[in-house]
């Protein structure tokens, strides 16, 4: 167990903080640690029942377009992620899900970051229209499952969220037994 001795606030962002101190560690020794803190958010694994929505976006992080399942930030510490993930999915793909299945949460890098994603499954999916955010370029990709699974098996993926949510939307029971 590690316990803060003394932070600071380095920086104070629109999307981070970044958190810089001291820490007692078990053994009483003190190290410097940093921690970027994040509100968390959602990513949604959507299924129409015969293909998988992923969006392309170019990352600026990466300096390249990635291919992933759509996402997005909590507005606060306390919004509630299921709420969040039906708007981003809308947003993004231009679907609303008929049923959000909560497929758990996990932290990206639990090293330094505080971001806690919650995962859903959207299924029973009816098109609407995208409504993208004005800083937002979003391409809408409809992937098989077969073709889905073949990336994934050749690592083609590079997002970590998108990987884990692959892998549960894959093993759940009405898409494995749906190929």
């Amino acid at each position: 167990m590690e316990t803060w001795v003394d932070s600071e606030t380095v920086y104070e962002g629109k999307l981070v903080t970044l958190r810089r101190g001291s820490v007692r560690l078990d053994g009483g020794q003190e190290a410097t640690r940093e921690v970027v803190e994040h509100n968390g958010g959602v990513t949604i694994a959507p299924w129409t029942g015969e293909a998988v929505v992923l969006i392309r976006q170019y990352r600026i992080a990466t300096a390249k377009e990635m291919l992933e399942l759509p996402a997005g930030k909590l507005e606060a510490a306390d919004e509630d992620p299921l709420e969040r993930g039906r708007l981003e999915l809308e947003e993004e793909t231009g679907y609303v899900a008929g049923r959000m299945i909560a497929a758990g949460h996990f932290f990206p890098s639990c090293g330094f970051l505080t971001e806690k994603l919650h995962l859903f499954l959207a299924l029973d999916l009816e098109k609407t229209e995208q409504r993208l955010e004005w800083d937002e370029v979003i391409e809408v990709v409809e992937m098989p499952v077969a073709e889905v699974q073949r990336r994934l098996n050749a690592h083609e993926f590079d997002d970590a969220k998108t990987i884990i949510g692959l892998h549960a939307l894959l093993n759940h029971p009405e898409v494995a037994g749906g190929e």
